[in-house]
């Protein structure tokens, strides 16, 4: 964030972070936005209050901007699924992985749910006939 004379780099707000800041902005938007400011500054220096207040409110349009959704349908967003897929299996962040271990992990975690889903079938299958097989005869 950049205001002529002023330059300030800044890092993506947490979650928590941005929980706390929507606590605040009702009894306080400028406390608010300058604790989120202050969280997400990376060098320790003054700031003018007016671009202070400036980069607190660019952080939070950017923060809606990237508030996406996941399509559901087939061949869409297959990068972002395939993501998820490993972050829910591997409690990595699969932006950060190189494209190899990537797509390692990624075909882990697809044998994986492969797997899950065949043990599901099978206990599925067993209740049902245990459930209904004695009446089919």
């Amino acid at each position: 964030m950049s205001n002529d004379d002023e330059v300030a780099y800044l890092k993506s707000p947490t979650l928590s972070v941005l929980d706390r800041y929507n606590d605040m902005k009702g009894d306080d938007v400028y406390k608010a936005l300058q604790y989120l400011f202050n969280e997400c500054v990376l060098e320790d220096q003054e700031y003018e209050d007016e671009f202070l207040l400036a980069a607190g409110r660019s952080l939070i349009q950017k923060t809606a901007e990237v508030k996406q959704q996941i399509s559901k349908e087939t061949g869409q967003d297959e990068i972002k699924k395939s993501a998820a897929l490993v972050r829910h299996y591997f409690n990595v962040d699969p932006y950060e992985l190189p494209v190899d271990e990537f797509y390692k992990l990624l075909a882990e975690a697809i044998w994986l749910q492969d797997h899950k889903n065949k043990q599901l079938e099978f206990t599925i299958a067993n209740v049902l006939v245990k459930a209904f097989g004695n009446n089919m005869q």
